[in-house]
């Protein structure tokens, strides 16, 4: 009888080890899926930045173009204006 217990505990032992096993397999699974699925977040977030890096450049090239614009715009008017009051002044005449 004392063989027959000792069996059964290696077995119950063995079955314990294989659903141990089982179950690290499974983790060690689960952990590798979220490290891939971290790593794609990272690569995500880094062409983000990127992104958003490039897109602050063109914003502040676009500004400074339109602050441009608004400059010469100002100065188109004010030629405009002496313009037609020399066109006044010489229609007075």
């Amino acid at each position: 009888m004392a063989g027959t217990e000792a069996g059964k505990s290696f077995e119950e032992a063995a079955g314990d080890l294989d659903r141990a096993l089982d179950a690290l397999d499974a983790s060690v699974r689960t952990l590798a899926e979220r490290m891939r699925a971290l790593s794609r977040a990272e690569d995500d977030v880094q062409r983000l930045s990127a992104d958003r890096a490039r897109i602050a450049g063109e914003l502040d090239r676009a500004s400074a173009r339109a602050e441009r614009l608004d400059e010469v715009a100002g100065e188109v008017s004010k030629r405009l204006v002496d313009a037609m009051e020399n066109v006044r002044s010489v229609l007075e005449q």
